[in-house]
C-alpha cells in the first residue's frame, strides 16, 4: 500500500523516534512549541481518500488516517490543546468500518492498531463498546494467544510508552471477556450485537 497516508505515517514514525531521544528539557520544549504536530495534523485533516474512490485501498487509507488522528490526540493534549474533534473522528471511523466491509489481509495489524487507539480515545461509552467488540472479534479471528500478543502487535505498529503506558487498562477486561464468550459460544460472533445493527441502520439512513 503506497498512499498519502503512508508518507505521513512514515514521517510520524521518524519524528517520534527523534522525540524518544530527547531529554526531559528537550522534550518539554518540543511539546510546548508545537514542533511537528501542527503541520502533521493539517496534512491528515486535509486528506480525503474516499473522495477519490471507495475501493479497498482508499477505505483502508481512510481508516488509517482517522486512526492516526486519534493516536495523535493525546500528544496534542500534552501541548495544552484539547482536540474537540475526537468525538466526530471516532464516529466517522465507525461509519466507515460498518459501511465499507473490507478485507485487510496482511494489513490486519494496522486495523488492530486503529481500533485500539480509537477505543481508548473515545469518551462515548456506546462507541467504545462497538470498537471493543470489533477488536475482540479481530483478536479471536487472528487467534492471538493473549492480551500481551495483542499489545505487542499494537506496539509494533507505533507506540510511545511515555504517553500510552497503562492505557490498555481502559479496555483490556472488556475485550478479553468478549473473546472468552465467543470461544464458549462461537455462533455469537457470527451475529453482530444490537448496537452494531443500529449503527448499520443509521449509516443506511445517512446514505
Amino acid at each position: 500500500m503506497r498512499t498519502d497516508w503512508v508518507t505521513v505515517f512514515d514521517d510520524i514514525v521518524q519524528l517520534i523516534s527523534l522525540d524518544r531521544a530527547f531529554n526531559e528539557k528537550q522534550l518539554a520544549l518540543a511539546v510546548s512549541s508545537g514542533c511537528w504536530m501542527e503541520p502533521t495534523l493539517w496534512r491528515l485533516l486535509t486528506m480525503r481518500p474516499l473522495q477519490h474512490s471507495d475501493d479497498s485501498e482508499h477505505v483502508i487509507e481512510e481508516v488509517c488516517r482517522l486512526g492516526t488522528l486519534l493516536f495523535l490526540a493525546p500528544v496534542w493534549r500534552m501541548m495544552g490543546q484539547t482536540p474537540v474533534w475526537t468525538a466526530a473522528i471516532s464516529r466517522n471511523l465507525l461509519i466507515v468500518l460498518v459501511k465499507h466491509m473490507t478485507e485487510w489481509k496482511e494489513l490486519k495489524p494496522l486495523l488492530v492498531w486503529v481500533l485500539y487507539f480509537a477505543a481508548i480515545e473515545t469518551s462515548d461509552l456506546g462507541e467504545r463498546s462497538q470498537l471493543v467488540f470489533m477488536l475482540a472479534l479481530l483478536m479471536g479471528g487472528m487467534q492471538l494467544s493473549g492480551w500481551d500478543d495483542l499489545m505487542q502487535m499494537v506496539k509494533n505498529v507505533l507506540w510511545d510508552k511515555r504517553i500510552f503506558a497503562g492505557s490498555d487498562d481502559l479496555i483490556r477486561d472488556e475485550v478479553l471477556t468478549i473473546v472468552a464468550q465467543n470461544a464458549v459460544c462461537p455462533a455469537a460472533a457470527d451475529s453482530p450485537p444490537a448496537f452494531l445493527e443500529d449503527l448499520q441502520d443509521d449509516v443506511a439512513e445517512e446514505s
